[in-house]
């Protein structure tokens, strides 16, 4: 049996090499297979990052630029609620000068002229603005009176016209 074994010996050999070579090549398969399958999740993993890396600095960018116009619009407003304020108080300063205008005309005599005769020449003239009023507002009173002239004739139309409807 040992001479059978001796013959044999290479044979068997081979064959233990043979299917041990198999055996460690069969096993290198599922593991390259899985190599290329980690190497494919990382590429894929890696451009996801990229992609969201990409979406959200876009998204940062459109949100500073929102910014940066809102900012713009704010000052830009804030300047005209300045500018609307400063002219509300200046109105107001014509207004309160108009009506002490209003009051110092209604309390002062009104001058009369004197009605020039027929050929005996010319009349007294007649009084100017009060003295030290610059004639702009003189011109204010007036418009002023007329205004009120023109108020008390509405109201008489609308009083002589109301028992006709």
């Amino acid at each position: 049996m040992s001479a059978l074994l001796l013959k044999l010996s290479s044979y068997l050999a081979a064959a233990a090499l043979i299917f041990g070579g198999g055996w460690y090549a069969g096993g290198l398969q599922p593991k390259a297979a899985l190599a290329r399958l980690q190497a494919a999740d990382w590429q894929a993993k890696a451009q996801g990052e990229a992609t969201a890396r990409k979406a959200v600095e876009d998204q940062l960018a459109k949100a500073q630029a929102t910014s940066a116009n809102n900012s713009t619009v704010i000052e830009k407003l804030h300047n005209e609620n300045a500018q609307i304020a400063a002219d509300h108080d200046a109105t107001l300063t014509r207004v309160r000068r108009l009506e002490q205008l209003l009051v110092l005309a209604s309390r002062a005599p009104t001058p009369s002229a004197d009605v020039p005769q027929a050929g005996s020449g010319q009349g007294t003239p007649a009084a100017g603005d009060p003295p030290g009023a610059p004639p702009i507002e003189g011109l204010l009173v007036a418009a002023a009176s007329e205004c009120e002239q023109t108020a008390n004739q509405l109201n008489a139309l609308i009083a002589q016209i109301s028992p006709q409807l």
